[in-house]
């Protein structure tokens, strides 16, 4: 009896598009700690936040803004140890490119996502305004607060993605629902009831 109970309960968690979401983070997760040489205990926030960085390319309808036969442009404004561990994984993966944005920078590149480690709201300003075709990447609500359009939190003592949705209002590309289904969102549009 228990037994037929349990395989109707595995089959309806397996059809959840969360839980379907959450087995191929933690793959990917699992993957990267593979990959890396490191047990899965081992993975620090900072490994796990520039994994998140990596795979929201992937996770972002771009629309017009990228063509899907060119490499993703993924910018960081200062050095940290998240920058770095993204460095990492961007040399090892041929469709994307990493850039370090510098300060009064004459050429810019054409950035997808930018993680900024920043929460003033003047800096965060001047991004949007730099690169109003990027997705806006930083820490805490402090960074949303200032106009950034995902910020790393801690949930139940778990790294997710925070994403404001009023910030995101008139970006020219949307999120994909797998990133909304693991994300922690806050912030109302229009649309909203």
């Amino acid at each position: 009896m228990a037994t037929s109970m349990i395989s109707p309960l595995i089959h309806h968690f397996y059809r959840s598009d969360k839980a379907r979401a959450t087995l191929l983070w933690l793959s990917a997760l699992i993957v990267f700690a593979i990959s890396t040489g490191t047990r899965a205990s081992d993975i620090r926030d900072d490994d796990l936040k520039a994994v998140y960085l990596f795979r929201f390319a992937m996770l972002v309808d771009w629309k017009s803004s990228h063509d899907p036969s060119s490499q993703y442009q993924f910018c960081v404004d200062a050095e940290n140890d998240v920058s770095r561990k993204l460095k990492e994984i961007i040399e090892k993966k041929p469709q994307a490119i990493f850039h370090q944005i510098q300060r009064g920078e004459v050429s810019v590149p054409a950035c997808h996502i930018i993680y900024s480690n920043t929460d003033e709201t003047d800096k965060v300003s001047a991004l949007k305004a730099t690169f109003p075709n990027a997705l806006l990447v930083g820490e805490g609500r402090r960074f949303t607060r200032a106009g950034g359009m995902v910020a790393f939190v801690r949930v139940n003592n778990r790294i997710k993605p925070l994403i404001n949705r009023k910030n995101l209002a008139g970006a020219p590309f949307s999120l994909r629902s797998q990133l909304l289904s693991i994300a922690v969102m806050e912030g109302r549009t229009r649309h909203d009831s």
